[in-house]
């Protein structure tokens, strides 16, 4: 049996790697998504920290200049950042569909190509087999075994992906602002 018929992770990672057009603008979705979804925890203190504190630093002077001075004033400034929010939020969101659905396309591609093999396998099963468990036995274990592998595919790993970057965008944003407290708190 070739790695790119075998049932192991090995040959179901080299599937995946057939289909590299639609891995790389997942990962580059998820890339985007992690962009967007890194800053939100931290715009609101910020936004705290220069309106609320009186303290005004680079994102007051930038809504500021965006805005008539009329309107200048707390209730603008937290409004602003929280539309902000509310937007990478969204784009967050609306990535992370994307790019699930393109390792759903590239899972439910592999377990396509899995059931049609062991289709043809079907006929070689001892009689004696069916005989003992069932035809439904049999054909259950085809249905659960590769729905696992479906799920593992379209969901967990595009899901890994996305935490993995969050972590490593999360961790790379305390290092900007504190690096001391940063690396205490991945320390632990």
């Amino acid at each position: 049996m070739s790695q790119e018929s075998s049932y192991e992770l090995k040959g179901i990672i080299k599937q995946a790697f057939s289909y590299k057009k639609h891995l790389i603008k997942a990962n580059f979705i998820a890339v985007l998504a992690t962009l967007c979804a890194v800053p939100i925890p931290l715009l609101l203190p910020l936004i705290v920290d220069e309106v609320l504190l009186d303290e005004p630093g680079p994102t007051v002077h930038f809504i500021a200049q965006l805005t008539p001075q009329a309107w200048h004033g707390p209730v603008l400034f937290v409004m602003a950042v929280l539309v902000f929010t509310l937007i990478l939020r969204l784009a967050s969101v609306l990535l992370n569909v994307v790019q699930s659905r393109y390792f759903t396309i590239i899972a439910k591609h592999i377990t396509y190509r899995i059931r049609t093999r062991l289709i043809k396998r079907l006929g070689t099963i001892a009689i004696s087999e069916y005989e003992t468990r069932g035809s439904a036995g049999i054909a259950s274990h085809f249905v659960t075994d590769i729905e696992v592998i479906d799920n593992f595919i379209g969901g967990t790993i595009s899901r890994f992906i996305v935490a993995t970057l969050s972590i490593i965008g999360t961790a790379v944003v305390l290092l900007f602002l504190h690096w001391q407290l940063a690396l205490l708190i991945l320390f632990f």
